[in-house]
């Protein structure tokens, strides 16, 4: 089975921190970027033991850092995805492209990544990109989010990326670069991104973004030393899951996925520095065309100018939040969230062959002490696309940020045709 796979499989359970991102700290591939929304590579091994040991080919039409489809991939089933953040799209494909490499390959790639790391300390000579940096004052103006220095630094690793001919190279150098931005920035993520404290730069100073963009390449130097080439790789389906409907079906044995969490959490803007680097947002595409494009999570996805049908499984659900809540975009981002995962469901229904089974991890919300059991709306509308629920289990519980507790589960559907 090899090293890797080995230790990939030890922790056989769902609950507890195997179903967050922090459960997975250590796994091969997976601190190649810090994503908090996603899970660990024991949890998709726990589901797929359980549910889906005899599937040839599973999907994740939201894949994050492809935790899904690269531990599937490993385990030599075929993998499909989607994702609609092009800096995570950008991940997992570059994670793709290394698992297409044989052992003398990736010996050879490890050996240029060795080079570059040791040609980060010529950086203090380098010119900066200047385009970057227009973007920066377009997209941002006046906010400071890096101290000077480490900000010239960005703008020196951003050129030197460019100067790289070899695709994959280029790829990877891009990833440790773009995975270091938060840390070495003035921001942090608490919930959503935000400035830190005077208390947090008091208590840890702001690294040297070269340091951490250093100790990244040791860390994928280092993954790419534990594989054996998969017999498979995974294929990239289309960007947006709300497509799914559109294309032929593929004839899918199942589905494991965590959709975005109704929690307000603004999925893209926390990603606005890395977006910002690797050029996806600039004069002409904005934060707020990949919001409206993505699943309506949070509070500031909800836009008026979009109107979506108040489908009937959320109707007195919507009627309760608007008579509650204090802001009036609330009972709207509630009801556009199930109007967008009812479109995905129907392209999952699509894509799963008969008997097939839809793996979902979903977590409830509150708002202004109305609690929205997104488990209870889930199964409704899966119901009535006839897609039966056979498992809905505990995998942990949680709190809001007003202390009432709340879960995280994983429901399980069957497609009945």
């Amino acid at each position: 089975m090899g090293l890797i796979q080995q230790s990939l499989f030890e922790e056989k359970t769902f609950y507890g921190k195997s179903a967050t991102h922090t459960g997975g700290k250590g796994e091969v591939f997976h601190d190649w970027y810090p994503y908090l929304e996603g899970f660990s590579s024991s949890f998709v091994s726990s589901v797929f033991e359980k549910y889906l040991s005899k599937a040839k080919k599973i999907l994740d039409p939201f894949s994050g850092i492809g935790t899904t489809p690269i531990y599937l991939t490993i385990r030599g089933i075929k993998s499909f995805y989607c994702e609609v953040n092009p800096v995570l799209e950008h991940l997992v494909s570059t994670k793709s492209k290394v698992l297409k490499l044989d052992r003398a390959e990736r010996v050879k790639l490890s050996g240029k990544l060795k080079i570059i790391k040791k040609n980060l300390l010529n950086l203090n000579s380098e010119k900066t990109d200047l385009n970057l940096d227009e973007n920066y004052k377009y997209l941002f103006s006046k906010s400071v989010f890096f101290e000077r220095l480490n900000y010239l630094r960005i703008l020196k690793l951003k050129l030197n990326s460019k100067k790289i001919n070899d695709k994959i190279l280029k790829s990877i150098f891009d990833v440790a670069v773009y995975s270091s931005l938060l840390s070495g920035s003035l921001l942090k993520r608490a919930g959503d991104v935000r400035y830190k404290t005077k208390w947090d730069l008091k208590k840890k100073k702001i690294p040297n973004i070269l340091k951490l963009v250093s100790e990244k390449l040791d860390l994928i130097i280092n993954d790419l030393e534990k594989i054996n080439k998969p017999k498979v790789t995974p294929k990239f389906l289309c960007r947006n899951s709300k497509n799914l409907i559109n294309l032929n079906s593929e004839k899918l044995d199942g589905v494991i996925t965590s959709p975005p969490y109704l929690n307000g959490t603004n999925y893209f803007r926390n990603t606005k520095l890395e977006l910002w680097y690797m050029e996806k947002i600039n004069k002409d595409i904005s934060l707020r065309d990949f919001r409206n494009e993505a699943i309506t999570a949070g509070i500031n996805d909800v836009s008026a100018s979009i109107k979506k049908e108040i489908i009937n499984e959320v109707k007195s659900l919507y009627e309760k939040l608007k008579k509650n809540s204090y802001d009036k975009r609330i009972p709207k981002m509630v009801s556009d969230y199930f109007f967008d995962m009812k479109i995905v469901l129907e392209g999952l229904k699509k894509q799963v062959k008969k008997n097939g089974l839809i793996c979902i991890d979903i977590g409830d919300s509150i708002y202004n002490k109305v609690h929205v059991q997104t488990d209870e709306v889930l199964i409704k509308i899966s119901s009535n696309l006839n897609l039966k629920l056979i498992d809905n289990i505990i995998l942990r519980d949680r709190l809001s940020h007003s202390k009432v507790k709340l879960t995280q589960r994983l429901l399980v559907f069957k497609n009945h045709g």
